[in-house]
């Protein structure tokens, strides 16, 4: 059973149920006949060209595991299991780490389970992604067992550009040494702070730093990591784009129809479409980007009066196709036409929407992806642990209101002798109220009134005082507080799950780098229910 404090949406809820009212909106159920699907991806892929650049962007890797998943691709037959995520600082949050190990997990089920096919994990750098706010802070735990948050500022010459095109400043020093100061002292900070100043440097790509952290953090699991924001792939691409751009009224009506279809089923859309918008961007002479609007048969720009005809946006495209970039809708069709994409890893909100794609899919002539829900875990450390143990905590039933826990357990424990006293005095109190009302009923009505309100007035009286010794006793066990918030801040850091807060960089100061295999090990191969791991 899923802890109290994990909920999903209905449409998740249906999808990991196999409800059959979502087929007509997914081309693959949860548990596909994987030989039939392996062989629809490969005869609908015809993308060489972009195999041998990702296996050129992963070439200069020390990792022999890498490197025989780059000997597996130049087999051929081989297919790839897919996820991606925005570039947070110090690769963050958690379930960056889990979505990926999720990845492995699958392709190296495949691998054992489906006969005359490879597949090897990948992770598709989200480096044109421009939200900077989004991605330019991390939180972890300090030496205190305090929630901490740092952060970089933004250069204002950077706005709008995507990741990729972004450096890091001297900022980076600072902050590497308030993080330094900030998390506690253990076996594998020497070599953890080593690792991180050799990759986070002043000018260095924000996306080259993400890739090396990534790769360090993922040694000897084969994983390839493909960046799909390069010229040599955007000039490969341009056939793509083309027919995004021409198809683009009838792409938009299909998103539109089937986002219709799927909010008639009952289910809300988790993108919601605009018919002026074309779902591509254009960092117009290699500036901020904007998003590409249509409008009256040709295209213009959302931040300025930019305005093209269909033939001058194609010349664009022709000349300076490393200017487009997709969105959030039409990101997944360029991944499966770039890849050879069996399945792709993906949380809760990303099923949501792709659920809203499949029409767009048959249009562009694609074949749609398997959808596994990635791994979803709550980590429980020593210390936490001793402390779940020592107040017999029932981690699943652990409410996402910290204050509601921490009442509901002293109601529950500590004051209990008080709440069973006052409440068999209510209880007393109610049944001589009914005997008094009778008697008064009798004698004299118009009483009635007079006794109902001097009734109230008791109860009043004596919830009062409950609520006052009920506060005495709390302030009286700080200590016995102190340690439920301890344990509430560890899970729930503010309120929230813990893996959309905490840095995979806390766990790595703490653990050292056994921690991912740690967590490995506990994962099935299919995501069944929100799991609590103790490391």
């Amino acid at each position: 059973m899923a802890p109290q404090f994990y909920k999903t949406s209905k449409l998740f809820s249906d999808y990991l149920a196999g409800d059959e009212t979502l087929q007509p909106f997914y081309s693959e159920a949860l548990f596909p006949d994987w030989e039939k699907l392996a062989g629809k991806v490969e005869n609908g892929f015809n993308q060489q060209k972009i195999i041998d650049e990702l296996i050129l962007q992963n070439s200069k890797s020390t990792d022999k595991s890498v490197l025989e998943n780059i000997k597996v691709l130049q087999k051929g037959k081989t297919l790839m299991v897919v996820t991606g995520q925005q570039l947070g600082l110090m690769v963050s949050p958690l379930y960056v780490i889990y979505k990926t190990l999720s990845t492995i997990k699958l392709a190296e089920k495949l691998n054992k389970e489906v006969k005359g096919y490879n597949f090897v994990p990948v992770y598709w750098l989200e480096g044109e992604d421009h939200d900077f706010a989004e991605v330019n802070n991390f939180n972890f735990f300090d030496s205190a067992a305090q929630l901490a948050s740092l952060s970089l500022s933004e250069n204002e010459s950077e706005a709008g550009l995507s990741m990729n095109k972004r450096v890091l400043g001297n900022e980076i020093e600072n902050l590497l040494e308030n993080l330094r100061q900030n998390l506690q002292q253990t076996d594998f900070s020497k070599d953890l702070f080593s690792r991180l100043e050799s990759m986070y440097k002043s000018g260095q790509n924000w996306l080259d730093v993400f890739t090396a952290h990534l790769a360090t953090l993922f040694s000897g699991y084969g994983l390839l990591l493909f960046n799909a924001g390069t010229n040599q792939i955007k000039e490969l691409s341009k056939t793509f784009f083309e027919k995004i751009i021409i198809e683009n009224e009838s792409l938009v009506n299909a998103f539109t129809k089937q986002s219709g279809q799927l909010n008639n089923a009952g289910y809300k859309n988790q993108v919601n479409i605009q018919q002026d918008r074309t779902y591509l961007f254009l960092s117009y002479k290699g500036g901020a980007r904007q998003p590409i609007l249509r409008k009256n048969g040709g295209f213009y720009l959302a931040k300025s009066d930019q305005y093209f005809s269909m033939e001058a946006l194609l010349d664009i495209l022709d000349k300076h196709p490393e200017w487009f970039s997709s969105t959030v809708l039409t990101r997944p069709l360029w991944q499966s036409w770039l890849l050879p994409t069996v399945s792709y890893i993906a949380g809760a909100a990303e099923i949501a929407y792709w659920g809203q794609l499949r029409s767009a899919f048959h249009q562009c002539r694609l074949v749609m992806p398997h959808l596994q829900p990635r791994h979803t875990l709550t980590v429980i450390e020593p210390k936490i642990d001793r402390l779940i143990s020592k107040y017999d905590i029932a981690v699943d039933k652990i409410p996402k209101d910290k204050t509601r826990f921490i009442k509901d357990y002293f109601n529950t424990n500590q004051l209990g002798q008080v709440n069973t006293i006052f409440n068999d005095y209510e209880g007393e109190t109610i049944k001589v109220r009914e005997r008094i009302k009778q008697l008064v009923s009798e004698i004299d009505p118009t009483l009635t009134a007079p006794a109902e309100k001097t009734f109230a007035a008791i109860l009043s009286s004596i919830e009062k005082l409950q609520n006052r010794l009920v506060n005495r006793v709390r302030e009286k066990d700080t200590l016995t507080q102190n340690h439920l918030s301890m344990v509430f801040d560890s899970i729930l850091p503010n309120g929230n799950l813990q893996e959309r807060v905490i840095s995979s960089v806390y766990f790595e100061n703490k653990y050292g780098e056994q921690w991912i295999k740690s967590i490995y090990k506990e994962l099935k191969e299919n995501f069944q229910q929100h799991l609590i791991v103790r490391i």
